[in-house]
């Protein structure tokens, strides 16, 4: 899809000489005969050639995500402009949400603006690969601070003032390192922190607190996971091994973000979406089984969308 958007340049009178034959055309996109009736205004539809309506639905779809990329890089332009800080620092992981954003840093604000970090912590060798890969890509140096040292210091400490740290413990204080560090680095340099939080893991909560939880900016909050793939197929930097493989925040081996929330993001964001917008026919359609666990867990983890509540005084 991308290639024929961007290489289509014949003109519409020279594409119907060849491509129509009665009440029939064959649409540029997918290459199948399709009648008239079947197809889309000519004057409704990119580069002004009729298309069928399967491929107008896939030309809507890049045509929106390129303008949400757009648009959201013209935001962090403006919003770095307003802090009066020098560029954007992001953590590069090697999954596809830390793409997008370092992605969308060097388009807001150009590569030589933006720092990208990888910060291996008991790290799988496929993140890190990816990691490199994105960084060549996008043609940024990736800088690496490898947190072990500093995070078996941490949970030694716990154990020998008597505690029993916890799988999560362990998996939460990475996380907690990987953001202190970010922020140290963000000092040296006057530059803000781009969060990689998506809109599914922030309405459930599926962040650590003082860790992903906490950035300068989230410039993918808003954007359900699913969203964040639609946009990313779109990259031609990004890898494609990130874009096929699971989803994980990589905090143990063989860890998935679907596995641990007991779902699929696809089925997620729809519930999501549905309790956003309760109005919607296909409301009364969800499974009351998994309606419950998603609100569950919207409601259990909403304090960590909130700013730490004050106690009001007299």
């Amino acid at each position: 899809m991308r290639d024929i958007l961007e290489n289509m340049e014949a003109s519409a009178e020279d594409w119907a000489d060849k491509n129509m034959k009665g009440d029939k055309f064959k649409c540029p996109d997918c290459g199948k005969w399709t009648k008239t009736d079947d197809g889309e205004a000519m004057d409704n539809t990119p580069y002004a050639l009729p298309v069928c309506r399967a491929c107008m639905g896939e030309r809507i779809n890049y045509m929106n995500c390129i303008a949400e990329i757009n648009k959201v890089a013209q935001w962090m332009r403006e919003y770095l402009k307003s802090s009066g800080c020098k560029g954007y620092i992001c953590g590069i992981s090697g999954g596809a949400d830390s793409a997008l954003v370092s992605y969308l840093c060097c388009k807001a604000v150009g590569k030589e603006n933006f720092i990208g970090i990888y910060l291996p912590c008991e790290s799988s060798p496929d993140m890190e690969e990816d990691a490199i890969k994105l960084a060549e890509n996008l043609g940024i140096e990736l800088r690496v601070f490898n947190l072990i040292d500093a995070y078996n210091s941490i949970i030694e400490q716990m154990k020998m003032g008597g505690e029993t740290v916890s799988q999560l413990t362990k998996a939460n204080t990475k996380a907690r390192l990987r953001m202190t560090m970010l922020f140290g680095i963000s000092n040296q340099y006057n530059y803000l922190v781009s969060g990689t939080s998506n809109k599914s893991e922030l309405d459930i909560g599926y962040v650590t607190v003082g860790g992903d939880q906490i950035a300068s900016t989230e410039a993918i909050g808003n954007y359900y996971k699913t969203e964040v793939y639609e946009m990313i197929k779109l990259i031609p930097e990004i890898p494609q091994n990130i874009i096929d493989k699971p989803a994980s925040a990589d905090l143990w081996q063989g860890q998935t973000d679907e596995e641990e929330i007991g779902m699929s993001y696809e089925k997620l964001d729809k519930i999501l979406y549905l309790i956003n917008n309760p109005n919607c026919s296909e409301f009364d359609k969800i499974p009351i089984d998994e309606l419950d666990k998603v609100q569950s867990m919207v409601r259990r983890n909403n304090h960590k969308n909130n700013t730490p509540p004050r106690y009001e005084r007299d």
